[in-house]
């Protein structure tokens, strides 16, 4: 049984004006509503309401993949910048490609695809004459 939440108890600071630095509706109504704040350029917070509705969304998405016999994984942000140069993406992202060092001298990437990962994973496993596509 769920306990409901009141209004007055629920962290949802609304606007009653468009910020000036909002352009796009969606971003306004966000940031109106109380769901979003903005920390920097690019980045923001979520706020109760929008971590909710993230939940939900997430939940419904989750049970149609496990109905269609799909599997869940997750996977770090930190990935191997060796993958990244063997794919050649490395110097296509640039400087915007989030590039560190661990404390033993290795090149990381913060990945923000995984598709190196994945094809990696798969020359691993799958031999040439299997059906891994």
């Amino acid at each position: 049984m769920t306990r409901a939440m009141y209004m007055s108890k629920l962290y949802a600071p609304t606007l009653k004006e468009d910020p000036a630095d909002a352009e796009l509706a969606s971003h306004r109504l966000l940031l109106r509503a109380g769901m979003i704040r903005k920390e920097a350029a690019g980045l923001y917070s979520y706020l109760p309401l929008a971590w909710r509705s993230i939940r939900k969304i997430e939940n419904i998405v989750r049970d149609e993949m496990d109905a269609a016999g799909a599997q869940e994984l997750m996977m770090p942000i930190m990935v191997d910048a060796e993958l990244w140069r063997e794919s050649g993406r490395i110097d296509a992202y640039g400087k915007e490609l989030v590039r560190f060092d661990d404390r033993h001298g290795r090149e990381f990437v913060l990945g923000p695809t995984h598709e190196e990962t994945v094809t990696a994973w798969c020359a691993m496993s799958c031999v040439p004459t299997s059906s891994c596509q």
